[in-house]
């Protein structure tokens, strides 16, 4: 289970494996435990090979425990495609989850990039919406991808938020790919990480930003030379410059899902 622990406390999923394709799958055939099983997953994803995916849902779909089903809903997210999440029977776990599976499956929403992860929120705003906690995380990442709470207010109803939903989904193409509410493009997301590292810089604060050098490691596979407690300062400021310098000399697809470099 170790390795399934320090997955879940990093801001990527490690290096990419220098192992092919078939000896991976060898490793997943001979995988003992479902965490072993999850973990050799991981790493056949971080090298472009997506063939397993169903297999990632079987095992999300199975496990009773509850560390390899957060991983699972995560690396799931991270590498789910539109037709991943209009399968509902993908997703048969979140029918009798508990409350801390919701919570991550929700606040990992956002990570999918995908308008087909909405009507999965909406319908578990509904069945939540009596607890307050675990119904605001969940409006927190549907107004993540729509913006709402700016245009309708954050007293919105269900059925409101719904109907802007649609409204929103009329008006922007839903075979791309979006990140607060514009189509997801890694330049953008280094902009903002960029803007952050320059104030922090001035006096030597932690950067203080969570999701955007987790999403910009994932999707690049390439990790962000900080995470949120990571003090900048004169000495790794430049770590940043050239990291945002590297991705910039990449080519990326604005609307395009990635996966540690990888198109989905």
């Amino acid at each position: 289970m170790s390795k399934t622990e320090n997955l879940m406390n990093s801001i990527w999923f490690g290096e990419k494996s220098n192992l092919s394709s078939t000896d991976i799958k060898q490793r997943i055939l001979k995988s003992e435990t479902e965490a072993d099983a999850l973990h050799n997953l991981i790493e056949l994803f971080k090298i472009g090979d997506f063939t397993q995916k169903p297999l990632l849902a079987q095992l999300m779909n199975q496990t009773k425990d509850e560390a390899v089903l957060n991983l699972c809903i995560r690396v799931f997210l991270a590498v789910a495609a539109h037709d991943d999440l209009k399968d509902p029977s993908i997703l048969r776990f979140l029918d009798n989850a508990d409350v801390n599976i919701i919570e991550t499956f929700a606040s990992a929403a956002v990570t999918s990039f995908s308008l087909s992860v909405i009507p999965y929120l909406l319908a578990l705003l509904e069945e939540w919406e009596d607890i307050n906690e675990t119904a605001n995380v969940i409006k927190d990442s549907i107004d993540f991808f729509l913006g709402f709470e700016n245009k309708i207010g954050e007293e919105a109803s269900i059925e409101e938020i719904g109907e802007y939903y649609f409204k929103f989904c009329n008006q922007n193409k839903t075979e791309n790919y979006y990140f607060q509410h514009e189509l997801v493009f890694t330049g953008d997301m280094a902009k903002k990480l960029i803007h952050r590292v320059m104030i922090a810089v001035k006096q030597e604060e932690p950067l203080r930003m969570e999701l955007i050098p987790s999403l910009l490691s994932i999707y690049t596979g390439e990790k962000a030379p900080g995470d949120y407690n990571t003090i900048v300062n004169d000495r790794n400021y430049k770590l940043f410059v050239d990291y945002i310098n590297r991705l910039s000399n990449t080519s990326w697809v604005r609307g395009q899902k990635y996966f540690y470099g990888y198109k989905i």
